[in-house]
């Protein structure tokens, strides 16, 4: 199993992204709201993945939520 980072690494966007994927929102969803594509949006949750050594966007959500950078 891959350890997570404790510590939030993420650029601003990275983190706006995750909070949006943390809601529930789509990809395409998140890309409206923010204006930018789909695409985009996919790369902001790779990289954010990478960063902090999440192997699924289910586990990146997990980190987010226990790191506390999405308030609950």
């Amino acid at each position: 199993m891959t350890r997570l980072a404790s510590e939030p690494s993420l650029t601003p966007r990275q983190t706006e992204v995750v909070r949006l994927a943390v809601l529930g929102l789509t990809a395409k969803e998140t890309a409206r709201r923010l204006g930018i594509s789909k695409n985009t949006v996919d790369e902001h949750l790779r990289e954010a993945r990478h960063r902090v050594g999440a192997a699924t966007k289910s586990r990146l959500i997990g980190w987010a939520v226990a790191s506390g950078i999405v308030p609950f």
